[in-house]
């Protein structure tokens, strides 16, 4: 009998082990899109076309120009835009939208980036330089401008 009231004993201590040990709070499971891309950093998207084939690009706004992200996890460099000059206050506070459509007709996405303040600024795709190259006759900046 004793031997019976032992092994009960020891079954019903292994039962509220096994039931606490299900009660255990289990790993912190990832949340499907939490990464890089829901951090605040990014201010905007687009798809660029380069020979036909689209990419689906993240914006990130910086003090001295734009840099593209595929849209992936990882976060991985696409390319960017640098601005002609110092920009005139806080970039990214006053972006307003990017514009990824061919605006010169050779089958390529371009870039057009418009500010607060009127502020428009244009980059044309250069294939033979592989790099948007910026085009002050397209864009509306100041003359001048005050960082």
């Amino acid at each position: 009998m004793k031997m019976g009231k032992r092994l009960m004993a020891l079954l019903l201590g292994l039962l509220v082990s096994l039931s606490a040990a299900a009660c255990a709070r289990q790993p912190q499971e990832e949340v499907p899109g939490e990464d890089w891309r829901t951090r605040g950093t990014v201010q905007g998207s687009g798809i660029i076309t380069r020979s036909g084939e689209d990419t689906p690009v993240l914006v990130c706004v910086h003090q001295d120009g734009a840099s593209f992200y595929y849209d992936t996890r990882e976060q991985t460099s696409y390319g960017g835009v640098d601005y002609p000059d110092i920009f005139p206050g806080n970039a990214q506070e006053s972006f307003q939208y990017i514009d990824f459509a061919d605006r010169n007709g050779d089958g390529c996405s371009d870039v057009s980036m418009l500010f607060e303040g009127d502020i428009l600024m244009v980059w044309y795709w250069d294939s033979a330089q592989g790099t948007f190259v910026f085009q002050p006759e397209e864009s509306q900046v100041p003359e001048n401008p005050q960082p």
